[in-house]
């Protein structure tokens, strides 16, 4: 009995090995950039620097946030953050109407080429929970938490422990349903055509780049005669698509 429970928990052990293994592995690989699952400009929520404790107050109630952008002249100048909880505790003070700037603090800037795992371990050491992601320019690309890096590379963890899942999946009328971590070359074989990936490596990218954001489920791209649908969307990247051959007026 005591060897068979030896045996078990070397067994175990062995597991948690390389499930240790996988996880670092992941970490040290994963190629995906903060762009891929930053919250675009287009959706940041901010507060102007002129604005009040109340203002802000405002806005962390009607969102629900809990950190937001201090912008000066537009959102290409973020001047700092202010935290939900800074404000909370006036109001329990009775002090209100008390400048935003009071309660402002540094912002953290990141380029938006920077890896996810790379980012991931700077901020876990700065104990910086939001970053500002800025584009080549030095203007404001996006933003991102540490929950979102988190996300992606647990997804990631879990891509890897699925590996047995079929990467594409042939149905009726030439359609294919396209795992979005299936890399762009590979479907361009596949169809036979040659499809743009200078910039992107995988299906995913592929859509982000043609949408020039995270696409929403069910929208339509038409590149290399055929139709790319996204089916399912994961945090901040797409998880599968469909690619649908057009059909040439000839062939009708």
């Amino acid at each position: 009995d005591d060897e068979d429970e030896e045996e078990d928990e070397d067994e175990e052990e062995e597991r948690d090995r390389e499930e240790r293994e996988l996880i670092e592995q992941v970490l040290e690989f994963s190629d995906t950039l903060v762009r891929e699952v930053m919250v675009p400009r287009t959706d940041l929520v901010t507060v102007p620097s002129d604005a009040t404790s109340d203002d802000a107050l405002d806005v962390f109630v009607e969102t629900g946030l809990s950190r937001v952008p201090v912008v000066g002249e537009s959102v290409d100048d973020i001047v700092g953050l202010v935290f939900a909880r800074d404000f909370l505790r006036i109001t329990d003070e009775g002090r209100a109407g008390v400048p935003i700037t009071e309660f402002m603090r540094d912002a953290f800037f990141v380029p938006e080429t920077k890896r996810v795992p790379d980012l991931l371990r700077e901020m876990q050491a700065e104990k910086n929970h939001m970053a500002v992601v800025v584009d080549e320019y030095g203007g404001t690309a996006g933003l991102v938490t540490i929950e979102d890096l988190l996300e992606e590379l647990v997804g990631e963890i879990e891509d890897e422990f699925d590996e047995e899942e079929e990467l594409v999946v042939t149905q009726t009328d030439g359609v294919l349903l396209v795992d979005a971590r299936l890399p762009v070359e590979d479907l361009g074989d596949l169809l036979g055509v040659e499809l743009p990936d200078e910039e992107w490596d995988t299906v995913g990218g592929l859509l982000l780049g043609l949408a020039g954001r995270v696409p929403r489920v069910g929208e339509r791209f038409e590149e290399a005669g055929h139709e790319f649908q996204t089916t399912r969307v994961q945090g901040r990247r797409v998880a599968q698509v469909r690619v649908t051959p057009l059909r040439l007026p000839s062939e009708e």
